[in-house]
Parts: C-alpha cells; sequence; structure tokens
C-alpha cells in the first residue's frame, strides 16, 4: 500500500517579501504566472488539499487543482502578531519575540510545537490512504511535517528553507511516512 504525498509552497505574498507577520495575505501579482508554470507537474491526484488561507487557495486555482479546504494546514497563528513589521515586533516585544525563537506562542497565537502537533495528526490520518495526492499549503506547515517525518527535535524547524512555489514529495509505505526530495521550483535543484 503505497501513497505520495506532492507539496506545493504556496506563491509568495506582500507579507514574506516585506518580512511581515503573515495575515491571510494575497500572493503577488506576479506569483500567479510563475505558479501558471507549474501546470505541467501537476499529476491525476486522487485527493488535493489546500490550506485555507487566501494564497494557498489562490495558488492551487493558479495551478488549475480543484482542492479540499483543509483547516489543519493552516499557516500558523501568529495571534496578535499577524500582520505586523518583524521588525517592529522585535523591538516592541522584544522579551514575547525572543521566548517565541524558543518555541513559545505569539500572544494569542500558536506554539510551533502545536503547529507540530497538528501537521503530524494531519499525516497520520492519510499514512495508510494509498494513490497520488497533492497538498498547497504555506512553507511552515511542510517544514513541520518535513521535522515530523524525519523525527528531528522541533528546533530543526527553523534550520529548513521552503521556498515559494517549491516541491517536497513525502512517500508512504502505509505504516509511515518518508521524505523523498525537494525541488526548487526557480532553481529546478
Amino acid at each position: 500500500m503505497r501513497a505520495s504525498l506532492t507539496l506545493i509552497c504556496q506563491g509568495e505574498t506582500a507579507a514574506s517579501r516585506g518580512s511581515h507577520f503573515p495575515s491571510d495575505d494575497p500572493l503577488e501579482a506576479r506569483e500567479w504566472q510563475r505558479a501558471r508554470q507549474l501546470q505541467s507537474i501537476a499529476a491525476c491526484y486522487h485527493s488535493i488539499w489546500t490550506a485555507p488561507g487566501t494564497a494557498a487557495r489562490q495558488t492551487a486555482t493558479a495551478l488549475s487543482l480543484q482542492a479540499t479546504q483543509a483547516a489543519e494546514l493552516a499557516e500558523p497563528d501568529y495571534g496578535l502578531w499577524a500582520g505586523r513589521p518583524l521588525r517592529e515586533v522585535m523591538t516592541q516585544d522584544a522579551e514575547a519575540f525572543h521566548a517565541w525563537l524558543e518555541d513559545a506562542a505569539p500572544p494569542g497565537g500558536e506554539s510551533r510545537v502545536q503547529l507540530l502537533a497538528r501537521c503530524a495528526a494531519w499525516l497520520v490520518k492519510r499514512v495508510d490512504i494509498p494513490g497520488l495526492h497533492c497538498a498547497v499549503v504555506p512553507a511552515a506547515v511542510i517544514r513541520a511535517m518535513i521535522v515530523d517525518v524525519l523525527g528531528a527535535p522541533p528546533q530543526s524547524f527553523a534550520r529548513i528553507d521552503i521556498h515559494p512555489l517549491s516541491i517536497t514529495e513525502l512517500r508512504s509505505d502505509g505504516r509511515r511516512w518518508h521524505f523523498c526530495l525537494l525541488k526548487d521550483r526557480a532553481t529546478g535543484e
């Protein structure tokens, strides 16, 4: 019983370009065209999911993928920091920011450990579903899934770079997921 899960990172937003905490931001205008160029990688998937955020849904649309929204695949909840510039939070809320870097939740938001647990639970529910599957999700969700699949410590999360519109492949043998491939759409590597 084999399964393959293609994780497509949503396209870039103004928040990611401008170093802001995400706040359900739409795709940058140029990302629509970049995403359309990936349509050729879209296979005949048995299941397609998308994060509920605007950028993920718009990326799926640009890829011509009819996806089902999955709340578990959402961008982390940044609470009171959503939409704020990173530098502003670093200076005006320095103590909470440093605690967040060490895995605490932002004020009113979700901790990294909560994100990891949410993504791990979603993967577990799908480990024994055979076929080709796809999910269009934020970079943080892909990093969380890689940490889970590798059994890496939560601190590894911050050391994984996932670029917009990159592709990550996971494979399942019916019992557990395996990390197989990471391909950067921009470089083809």
